[in-house]
């Protein structure tokens, strides 16, 4: 598993566009995280390094978000839905296995056996060493670590 460490949004939004340039048609990129890790931060900058020109934000009350760069990409938040039946009947899976990418922010929620096969995991996790001004660390770093399966 690679990992960085991020002190600043736009080492984040520059880590996602790198990142970017390793996906290809049909990929799936699933974000794990808590609430304010970075996740869309993170899209953000795969979405910049895809090319897409539109302003990138979470579709959190849409559940899904498309986007046109280099490939047709599906902006996929289920954070709002409970239960893997409520994602179920939502028929994700067209922009799942569509010809674009697919990024799904709070993929466990589908399930660890309902995540597809050949995908991208990236986990971000506010770093334990974050603190604030007056602890003498950084409040905003992250610890990001992915790895492709299989």
């Amino acid at each position: 598993m690679k990992v960085f460490i991020s002190n600043k949004v736009e080492a984040t939004v520059m880590l996602g566009s790198k990142l970017a340039k390793t996906l290809v048609k049909k990929d799936v990129v699933c974000l794990f995280g808590s609430l304010g890790a970075g996740k869309t931060v993170l899209t953000q900058g795969i979405c910049k390094g895809l090319k897409v020109r539109d302003f990138v934000n979470s579709p959190s009350f849409k559940i899904v978000n498309e986007y046109r760069g280099k490939f047709p990409i599906y902006h996929i938040d289920l954070y709002r839905l409970n239960s893997t039946g409520e994602i179920s009947d939502l028929g994700l899976d067209e922009y799942i296995y569509g010809n674009g990418i697919a990024i799904i922010e709070w993929a466990e929620k589908l399930g660890k056996k309902n995540l597809p096969k050949k995908r991208f995991e990236i986990y971000i996790k506010i770093s334990a060493r974050g603190g604030s001004a007056f602890s003498g660390t950084n409040e905003n770093e992250r610890e990001i670590k992915w790895q492709r399966y299989p």
